[in-house]
């Protein structure tokens, strides 16, 4: 094992919540206030987004974002102790009938997700109420650090997707009538990429999450985890993106990534601090 993967065996073990998640998160904090990770690349990002915001907000928002990733890290950790925890930690939830219905009439459906909030707490809430939930991943290089991510994902309930088998495995667990996670706010240059304007700029997307839900013949539905507090989430689930009744397999995908990409950009005003600025969304 790595020494990156021992140190997290070793904080996982030992951390709760309460002082001991306090202090992990702050320690976390310091660490990302000292390496600035991404910084340049963050403050940019932000600028494109928000191009009328200053220099100031998109410092203090980035160090924002450090504080809440930081809490992330802690809490991922401490629900690694005790999945069904995650339960109490969802103070309110709305849309929930949307996936009960499916999963009533042994349907599945397309969750869009975005790197926003604690998107590892929500499928582990989701898992805990019931629900097959599938995700399509893309392991870190360090085979120790995979596995072991691999492990806490398993540990809270997710089935994990490789990537190398996102094009044949998702629709599969779709019409079997699982719940299948898929990201649509990243840079995507591959297969199925789309020129999609996301806060007023093309970038590469994603045209899985619609594509899927089009052959699979399911819902594509947002659902994301809003941070409130400390340990302290409100779950929203929909409304559904509308499949148009009208044109190519092609348009319709098209008209359902711009619609996944309006969503992204809806939650992301909501609380601009929650989302992983530190990642190259227009670096194409």
């Amino acid at each position: 094992m790595s020494l990156q993967v021992d140190l997290l065996e070793c904080i996982r073990k030992w951390t709760r919540p309460g002082w001991r998640s306090s202090f992990v998160t702050r320690f976390v904090y310091v660490l990302l206030r000292i390496v600035r990770p991404r910084k340049g690349v963050a403050l940019e990002n932000m600028k494109i987004a928000f191009p009328r915001s200053s220099p100031w907000w998109r410092r203090k928002n980035l160090s924002r974002v450090y504080l809440h990733f930081s809490s992330i890290l802690s809490e991922y950790l401490v629900v690694q102790n005790g999945p069904e925890q995650v339960v109490e930690w969802f103070k309110e939830t709305r849309g929930m009938e949307l996936l009960e219905r499916q999963r009533e009439e042994g349907k599945g459906a397309v969750l869009l997700m975005s790197h926003f909030g604690n998107w590892e707490l929500m499928a582990a809430f989701l898992a805990q109420k019931g629900f097959p939930i599938y995700g399509i991943i893309q392991n870190p290089g360090d085979p120790g650090l995979a596995a072991l991510i691999e492990k806490y994902r398993k540990n809270i309930g997710g089935k994990p997707i490789p990537k190398q088998f996102m094009l044949r495995d998702p629709v599969k667990r779709l019409r079997e009538g699982n719940m299948v996670v898929v990201a649509g706010d990243q840079n995507w240059g591959g297969r199925g990429a789309l020129r999609v304007p996301f806060f007023g700029r093309e970038c590469g997307t994603a045209s899985g999450p619609a594509g899927f839900s089009l052959i699979a013949d399911v819902p594509l539905v947002p659902t994301v985890a809003f941070r409130t507090g400390s340990f302290s989430y409100s779950l929203e689930i929909g409304p559904v993106i509308e499949k148009p009744e009208e044109g190519t397999r092609d348009e319709k995908i098209m008209k359902m990534t711009i619609a996944a990409c309006r969503w992204n950009e809806s939650i992301i005003e909501r609380a601009p601090e929650q989302w992983l600025w530190m990642h190259r969304r227009w670096r194409n």
